[in-house]
């Protein structure tokens, strides 16, 4: 028995890290910095949705902060779809956040309801859960060369946002472009210069 412990001690000693999808920077007190990170496209799988609830958790927990700003260490991708090469029920099994709803458009609600001003920061695609925390949040800047916002079910005839979680409902997530986003399926691309602001909801104080 012994060693059997000893060597499943030594197995956990030695197995990888596992390596965190989205990285928490505290730039300042009142500045949160979120960063996704799961190369090589930003797909968000069960893993991910739990470092989001973390972040939330902590967001509410904080009475310091006052800014907080989403964005990518991967090129090209901001935030993509669910990752359809997990279990359906690795993600349909997680319990429910204190809004009541499933852990993702949990997150979303409580986002809009945070008294911090919420940003996304946009160098590439934000397709699906990134055209989602998009609208959750208070403004985005987006680039003009690289930003492409989309639903992708739309273009297979399917409603946005109303698998598993159902996070893109607009009695979920009371913001003035979700009807538009459901309806065409894309609600930014143009090409250009610089960063594009696009305000979701006047900023709270």
């Amino acid at each position: 028995m012994t060693t059997m412990n000893a060597a499943t001690n030594l197995a956990q000693r030695n197995a990888p890290a596992k390596t965190a999808q989205i990285r928490l920077t505290r730039r300042s007190p009142a500045y949160w910095r979120v960063t996704i990170d799961n190369p090589p496209i930003n797909v968000m799988g069960p893993e991910m949705v739990r470092e989001f609830q973390e972040v939330i958790d902590a967001l509410e927990a904080d009475e310091h902060v006052r800014v907080v700003v989403f964005d990518s260490a991967v090129d090209d991708y901001f935030l993509n779809h669910s990752d359809f090469t997990t279990k359906l029920e690795d993600l349909t099994s997680m319990p429910d956040g204190p809004t009541g709803l499933p852990p993702w458009p949990d997150f979303l609600v409580r986002l809009t309801r945070l008294p911090v001003v919420s940003v996304a920061l946009i160098r590439g695609r934000a397709t699906g859960n990134g055209s989602e925390i998009t609208l959750a949040c208070d403004m985005s800047f987006a680039s003009r060369e690289k930003a492409i916002i989309s639903q992708w079910e739309v273009g297979v005839g399917m409603v946005a946002g109303g698998g598993p979680h159902g996070s893109a409902s607009p009695t979920h997530r009371p913001k003035p472009r979700p009807r538009g986003a459901l309806e065409l399926g894309r609600h930014q691309s143009r090409p250009g210069r610089g960063l594009r602001l696009y305000q979701s909801r006047p900023a709270r104080r």
